[in-house]
């Protein structure tokens, strides 16, 4: 499952797949073992709560036909509204088009093979990539190494690692005085927290935070007394950038440029 909160129980089926799209319509992938047909599959509309409302359930006696079902609606929900998922697992093949044997097939897709007819630029140009694969729950490493994959930077567990890489990148790019055009993040005051600005790709936040947390380890064999002295300095600079009346938010690159 693409959740980590205990799956839904509806009618006696419990969720065991689910994909969400963009507008909060979904399909999901149940079982109730003591049920004459013991899959089902369903569409389902996501509310601002997250509670779920589950129809036009499919219902079968085999999970190979449920999960071919869930797989065939996916892809013509996709296919017949344009619309993308939302919180899913996107895998680019970076070396060769996806074809049999060049992927991983797991209890969680793919549900969904892309093919673009040459190699082209994605994200922003960053990466060239002959197509990608959808699935509902990550990849492991090793999978990903193993097929010469890319991790789609708006997978859900790389947001959560950039997110919480930024707040260290952030409060090192302050200390150190990094320019503005040049920071991978800005602080946002009404969230009292650092935020990734757009553009920035898992590789170069990686790396900078790797920068950051070597500055931690260096400033931590410094003398108590040397460390607290600059730190307080640095909270009085920070406190003071920050309260300054009329100061504009941080320019992001695009802006720069």
């Amino acid at each position: 499952m693409s959740d980590k909160k205990q799956p839904d129980v509806v009618r006696g089926y419990v969720i065991q797949r689910s994909i969400v799209f963009e507008n909060n319509r979904g399909i999901a992938l149940a079982e109730n073992p003591k049920a004459v047909q013991p899959f089902v599959t369903w569409m389902f509309t996501e509310g601002e709560n997250g509670k779920r409302d589950y129809e036009w359930g499919h219902y079968t006696s085999n999970l190979d036909t449920a999960t071919r079902d869930y797989e065939l609606r996916i892809a013509e929900y996709t296919k017949d509204y344009g619309i993308s998922e939302r919180d899913a697992y996107k895998y680019y093949s970076m070396q060769r088009p996806v074809d049999v044997g060049t992927f991983p097939k797991t209890d969680n897709g793919p549900v969904r093979i892309v093919n673009f007819e040459r190699q082209e630029g994605v994200e922003l140009g960053h990466y060239q990539a002959w197509g990608y694969l959808v699935y509902d729950a990550p990849l492991t490493e090793k999978q990903i190494d193993d097929y010469e994959l890319k991790a789609a930077p708006s997978n859900p567990d790389i947001k959560a690692r950039m997110r919480e890489q930024a707040q260290i990148v952030g409060a090192w790019e302050e200390k150190r005085g990094v320019p503005v055009n040049l920071r991978f993040t800005q602080w946002m005051p009404e969230w009292e927290k650092f935020i990734i600005k757009p553009y920035i790709t898992p590789e170069q936040m990686a790396g900078r935070y790797d920068q950051a947390r070597d500055a931690q380890t260096r400033a931590a064999k410094k003398p108590i007394a040397e460390q607290l002295k600059e730190n307080a300095e640095q909270a009085a600079r920070d406190n003071a950038n920050r309260q300054a009346p009329g100061r504009s938010a941080p320019k992001t690159d695009k802006e720069e440029r």
